[in-house]
């Protein structure tokens, strides 16, 4: 009797794990590599319509997944861990707190390549980093946010990057393309040890940046109308205000500035990066669009206050722990010095 109950046992363990079709491959990093970035091409070939189905990229906080519940619906979906939070979605993305996850409706392809991007940026004082997730839209030839969540606790670099995919039973066959990793340092590690060009990623022109944009000037309009900002001015969409008329000669876009500043957050104020003792030195063509607009319409000596909207700033991208995507920024300037190119 006992016997046949462990037989019995055995069969349906083994048919409850025949039920399921699960492909995960996980991918070594040293500890040198240090990734704030992974990234991979997805291609689902085969999934049934009635059955859910999904396909993506993980890390061991996050999942970004390309997804088809039993209902036929099909979306992108960027899950995260329980301790943690959205502070970001993308444009008509839902959030859903109770699942922690934040989801977007998108009737994806069959043999469609479809690239995912996980950013990571670290707070190692705060203890708590951001995590983005993006897909590249072929259509449209741009990148599209799902959303941003801050996870407590979590101040490593990337940790366990795997590509997967997953349904109840065999409805599914996907395949991997490029898989890649970036590091700290901006350089990128091909993790199937192919011999290719690393790739490149412009977030900058995503596909609803003018949605954005418009969304970001009625906030700052709203702002100036009810007194809750000084600035008033605007130049090629970034607004200011003079806070002290410098007396030097006009500070150019080619110069090499000196400067103080102090960056923070419109929505809530919070300070990101400033100065303290030393000034900062820049060369003002490498910096966000809206130094290069702002910081000229001061003389040398002048003090000036920008509010940049996202756009002339970091866009979708997750620049730091501090600065999540979609980021008003506001920027207090003073010009100590500006020395032209020799």
């Amino acid at each position: 009797m006992k016997k046949n109950l462990f037989i019995v046992f055995i069969f349906i363990a083994l048919t409850a794990a025949g039920s399921h079709r699960d492909s995960t491959i996980y991918f070594n990093l040293p500890d040198s590599v240090k990734a704030v970035q992974f990234m991979a091409e997805v291609n689902v070939k085969r999934s049934d319509d009635k059955k859910i189905v999904s396909a993506g990229i993980k890390t061991d906080a996050v999942r970004l997944v390309i997804k088809k519940y039993s209902g036929g619906t099909k979306a992108i979906s960027f899950y995260y861990e329980g301790n943690g939070s959205g502070i970001v979605t993308g444009s008509q993305v839902g959030y859903d707190r109770r699942f922690a996850k934040m989801s977007w409706k998108f009737d994806w392809k069959i043999n469609e390549p479809y690239k995912l991007l996980i950013s990571q940026a670290t707070d190692s004082a705060g203890n708590f980093s951001l995590y983005s997730g993006y897909i590249f839209l072929p259509q449209e030839n741009r990148w599209k946010l799902i959303g941003t969540c801050k996870i407590e606790g979590k101040w490593n670099t990337i940790q366990q990057p795997a590509t997967f995919y997953y349904s109840r039973k065999n409805y599914i066959e996907a395949s991997f393309g490029q898989v890649w990793c970036q590091r700290s340092n901006g350089s990128w590690k091909n993790l199937k040890e192919e011999t290719l060009p690393p790739p490149q990623i412009n977030l900058a022109g995503h596909v609803d940046s003018v949605q954005q944009r418009q969304t970001d000037i009625k906030l700052i309009e709203d702002a100036i109308a009810s007194g809750k900002t000084d600035v008033k001015n605007n130049e090629q969409g970034v607004y200011y205000t003079m806070m002290k008329e410098g007396t030097g000669r006009q500070v150019s876009i080619d110069d090499t500035v000196v400067v103080h500043y102090k960056g923070y957050l419109f929505a809530d104020g919070t300070v990101f990066d400033q100065t303290k003792e030393k000034p900062a030195t820049f060369p003002l063509k490498r910096l966000i669009r809206g130094w290069q607009i702002g910081v000229p319409l001061c003389k040398v000596g002048g003090k000036i206050k920008l509010v940049i909207p996202s756009d002339l700033a970091y866009a979708i991208r997750t620049r730091a722990a501090k600065i999540p995507p979609n980021s008003i920024l506001v920027f207090e300037v003073e010009v100590l010095d500006a020395k032209p190119p020799l």
